[in-house]
């Protein structure tokens, strides 16, 4: 499949051009693509390594404290074997590559521009050509000439060859004059006159790929001593020629020889690579108990030799292995999908993408075990600063459950469980030989899983830290009693830092969730909270300039959060949706009926295709809003699900009665708005109360039959458009939301006793009417909200 692949700019519908392959876009390529990434990671980031806690030295530094070898190691002596590698490099004679063929192709050349210039002059001859077409004839036949030969004829040269015709008894003498130059010996570019007797170079025949070494190096010409006896040689084998001849083949001949022996640099090196490669280490063994470094002596490169092979060869010390890495990776890769497919079936919401909630767990797990590494180094320097603390108490005080916490908020309590059991898993290869701390730090998470369900506030966290802290408390006990350790003084000191792992655990959730919130587009129970403030700006703004939409938003806010209790969908989350689902009409709040105040409707003067395309950009218009005021992907998504793909019935109609044909044949799809349709339970009952508390605001004489009886043919048409196909409500989820829905109309239009008028009383010689007294709205307003039932 090629990658440059031209697809239709939805927006301007001008081509462009896509450079992203096909199979980086496939979901389930970008799922392993993840998977394989963070386990790289994870592999890398757990498998042993080198020690963690070693000294650092510098050359010139000074040192701090008597250094002395534990055991008996070897040192690689730099100096020698750079030595050895120099002695090695030097020992390679440079290649020089021998063409024997070369005074054979120089003549082979000059055979053929020869015959051409000397057949030129044939056919002019014969042919009696004039003097134009003739200079142009000769002229491509020197251009031929220059061509074969590879350099420029100078005009005196050709002048004097042409005087003679080109004849070839000349070329017989130039191609003798040639070989004699290079049967005196090899020419090459460089003077190997200033050679030491002692330094020989390697020739090697190109042809036979045969090698020489010559040591004998005065026979070799440069290209001046080759001129020179170019120059000699043509007196005697031209000397019965005339001397403007002689003159012009040994001009054109000093330009023809050309070097038959040239240094190969690229064979040279790579000859001395090999054996400098093959050049083995020199090394010196230090003993155990010799002292290496003193108190206050500098610190050289020789130190930093001993230093490095002490340390890396020390007892204990962690290597860089292989089959390790690979063993883990695999290990980390299988459990993770095992664990997937556990958890799959639980949870991962479809109204995020699968593949962001599996990058978050990735990153979520690669911060914990960087925050475990973190704090086992601060541990191990706060044991060698305090030596009070018994060694290993500190390790207590990690933060195990901060990712299994960050992760109930983010997704839920099923896959939080799921991750303290891979984060313990992971944890695990931090503590060589310690299966305690896999018990400890994985009993600790899910305490911190099962109690952090319900954060709706802030102090959630604290809370859950104190409670983690004191079943780390239980769980170090039942440590101490499994090693027979009960009661020594290091328990007691295991207690406090276990006791403060909790709550530093629940303090680094509070600081890192708003960045996991913003990273991952998150929105939690505490933001929803933050956004179910009704003094919010946006709410203060929709007061003004769209009233009538504010009052709707609230009251299918309380619809649909005592429908999502019913169902055990987020009624927290439902109700903050709708709070903000109908956002983008303050854009254009005049043009939809419930924020007009006189008896003028703006659609009025538009035609039914343009006040549809208004009515349904309230969509586009809130979602942009949403990104503007950062209220996140779970509410935005929401906003443009709201209206599904439902159909604004009104002006479809109206356009269908129109007296115009090409109003009349506008079709019905844009008419309806581009949804999605809901995709989750909490976007389906937003669209539910939307509809419902539309079309009960023209609901005449409102008495519980009534509105029951809306409400199930509401919720009835909609089931019948498919628009709940996508949002897994049931039919039993439809019953309790109906009967929600019902009660709480019921309790909106609840019965008012019906007062009588007041009489009149006199005030001033008028009459006045009691303020609580009943006024019927007029007819031409209630019309005009039988409409707007339609427009939403």
């Amino acid at each position: 499949m090629t990658k440059n692949k031209k697809q239709l700019n939805p927006k301007n519908g001008t081509a462009r051009i896509n450079f992203i392959p096909h199979f980086v876009r496939n979901p389930v390529f970008q799922r392993w693509a993840i998977v394989i990434g963070m386990g790289m990671i994870l592999t890398f980031l757990l498998s042993p390594q080198v020690y963690l806690f070693t000294p650092e030295y510098k050359v010139g530094s000074i040192a701090a404290k008597d250094i002395k070898a534990d055991r008996d190691f070897l040192v690689k002596d730099r100096s020698s074997t750079e030595q050895r590698k120099l002695e090695a490099a030097q020992s390679v004679n440079d290649i020089y590559d021998y063409d024997e063929d070369v005074p054979l192709r120089i003549g082979m050349a000059m055979a053929k521009a020869f015959i051409e210039m000397a057949e030129t002059y044939h056919e002019i001859e014969q042919e009696k050509i004039d003097t134009a077409e003739s200079k142009e004839l000769l002229g491509l036949a020197r251009q031929k000439f220059e061509n074969l030969m590879g350099i420029a004829l100078a005009d005196r040269e050709f002048n004097t060859f042409s005087k003679y015709k080109f004849s070839f008894d000349i070329c017989n003498n130039n191609v003798k004059l040639i070989y004699s130059v290079y049967n005196r010996g090899m020419i090459s570019r460089e003077d190997f006159s200033g050679f030491v007797t002692e330094k020989s170079i390697t020739i090697r025949n190109i042809k036979n790929q045969q090698e020489n070494d010559e040591s004998d190096l005065t026979s070799i010409l440069n290209l001046q001593s080759a001129q020179a006896l170019l120059e000699a040689n043509a007196r005697h084998i031209l000397k019965n020629e005339h001397k403007d001849l002689v003159a012009a083949s040994v001009s054109l001949l000093r330009r023809v020889i050309q070097p038959n022996l040239t240094f190969a640099k690229n064979a040279t090196e790579r000859r001395k690579e090999l054996l400098v490669e093959a050049v083995k280490p020199v090394f010196y063994k230090v003993q155990k108990n010799e002292m290496i470094l003193r108190e206050g002596e500098k610190i050289t490169a020789v130190h930093l030799d001993k230093l490095a092979d002490l340390y890396s060869d020390r007892e204990g010390k962690k290597f860089i292995n292989i089959s390790i890495f690979i063993g883990m990776f695999i290990a980390i890769i299988l459990f993770s999908v095992v664990l997937y497919h556990i958890s799959r079936t639980q949870t991962l919401s479809r109204t995020r993408s699968l593949n962001i909630d599996i990058l978050m767990l990735g990153v979520a797990a690669i911060f914990q075990v960087l925050l475990v590494i973190v704090s086992i180094f601060i541990c191990e320097s706060i044991g060698r600063t305090f030596t009070i603390i018994p060694e290993g108490s500190c390790l207590f005080a990690i933060p195990f459950a901060t990712a299994t916490m960050l992760i109930v908020v983010l997704l839920n309590r099923d896959i939080g469980i799921i991750f303290a059991i891979f984060a313990a898993f992971l944890i695990s290869f931090l503590f060589e030989n310690q299966a305690s701390m896999f018990f400890y730090s994985l009993m600790g998470s899910m305490v911190a899983a099962f109690k952090i369900t319900d954060c709706k506030e802030r102090s959630a966290f604290f809370k859950t830290g104190l409670l983690v802290g004191a079943v780390n408390l239980i769980i170090i006990i039942s440590i101490s009693l499994l090693e027979g350790k009960l009661f020594s003084t290091v328990t007691l000191f295991n207690l406090l830092p276990g006791a403060v792992g909790g709550i530093l655990a629940a303090a680094v959730v509070t600081s890192i969730l708003p960045l996991f919130e913003s990273l991952f587009g998150y929105t939690t129970d505490i933001k929803l909270l933050e956004l179910a403030n009704l003094n919010q700006p946006i709410f203060q703004e929709m007061i003004m300039v769209a009233p009538g939409t504010y009052h709707h938003s609230v009251v299918v806010a309380s619809m649909v959060e005592t429908a999502a209790e019913a169902i055990g969908a987020n009624s927290l989350l439902a109700k903050v949706s709708a709070y903000y689902h109908d956002i983008g009409k303050m854009k254009k709040s005049l043009y939809f009926i419930e924020n007009q105040q006189g008896s003028e409707n703006k659609l009025d003067k538009l035609s039914p295709k343009m006040s549809s395309l208004v009515i349904i950009s309230h969509v586009k218009e809130g979602c942009e809003l949403a990104k503007e005021y950062k209220l996140g992907k779970v509410i935005t998504d929401i906003i443009k699900q709201h209206h599904g793909t439902r159909l604004v019935g009104y002006f479809y109609d109206k356009a269908q009665k129109d007296k115009n044909p090409s109003v009349r044949s506008i079709p019905e799809g844009d008419f309806r708005y581009p949804g999605p349709k809901p995709q989750s339970k909490e976007a389906g009952l937003v669209l539910l109360g939307d509809v419902v508390e539309a079309s009960s605001r023209v609901l005449k004489n409102p008495t519980p039959s009534r509105i029951k009886s809306l409400v199930e043919d509401r919720i009835n048409q909609v089931l019948m458009e498919g628009e709940l196909n996508e949002s897994e409500l049931t039919f039993k989820d439809l019953s309790k939301i109906t009967e929600s829905f019902t009660r709480t109309l019921n309790g909106i239009f609840h019965q008012r006793i019906d007062y009588p008028e007041s009489t009149t009383k006199e005030s001033n010689g008028k009459k006045e009417n009691d303020a609580n007294s009943y006024r019927k709205p007029p007819e031409k307003s209630r019309s005009r909200h039988v409409k707007a039932s339609s427009l939403h």
